[in-house]
């Protein structure tokens, strides 16, 4: 507390008229960022495509990442441990409020599984990795123009997306586990009785 008082200008009696512990810094700091994710993905259009969505919320979290530098760092460093540094009650409200940020981006992406927009992939791991990518730019983006952020975020994106993305003439794998097969003349049988 004495260093955060002498970084901010305050004496130490000040700031704990703010804040009456560490802890309350830290609930506060991870607050803001779960809820300032909740807010860009209220901003998410209800309506249009999967593909459209999702491209959305891609893009206003690379945004918003890539201008948070300290705050992504520590909201990622600390989130795992909140349990063991923040009252019971205040883990369970962040807690609360990650899972609708989780819930809410793995129904838009089995959504654009089912609408075959996206190839059939694993909902939890990609969501999980999108999140992974976003806790990693503070760590090497620092390029603070303007240019430069625009075109992070029209790459990361792109990068996300074409990664989910069905590509044109591409088949589902499970559909050709059900499909049945003709063997070609002279060709090995893998399938006693096929």
């Amino acid at each position: 507390m004495d260093l955060i008082a002498d970084e901010v200008g305050l004496n130490k009696g000040t700031l704990y008229h703010y804040y009456p512990s560490k802890s309350a810094i830290l609930f506060e700091l991870l607050s803001d960022e779960v809820e300032a994710s909740l807010e860009l993905v209220d901003r998410v259009p209800a309506e249009g495509t999967a593909t459209e969505r999702l491209r959305e919320l891609v893009q206003l979290l690379v945004n918003h990442v890539a201008g948070k530098h300290d705050e992504i760092v520590v909201f990622f460093q600390e989130i795992p441990w909140i349990e063991k540094h923040l009252p019971p009650e205040q883990a369970a409200d962040l807690r609360r409020r990650v899972r609708r940020y989780e819930h809410f981006t793995k129904q838009l992406l089995t959504s654009g599984v089912r609408s075959g927009e996206f190839r059939p992939i694993e909902v939890s791991m990609v969501m999980y990795s999108i999140v992974g990518i976003m806790a990693y730019v503070p760590s090497w983006f620092r390029d603070s123009t303007g240019r430069a952020q625009a075109a992070l975020v029209h790459e990361l994106t792109d990068f996300i997306m074409n990664g989910i993305a069905r590509q044109p003439g591409e088949q589902d794998p499970d559909a050709d586990l059900a499909a049945p097969r003709t063997r070609r003349r002279g060709s090995p049988q893998l399938v006693p009785g096929s």
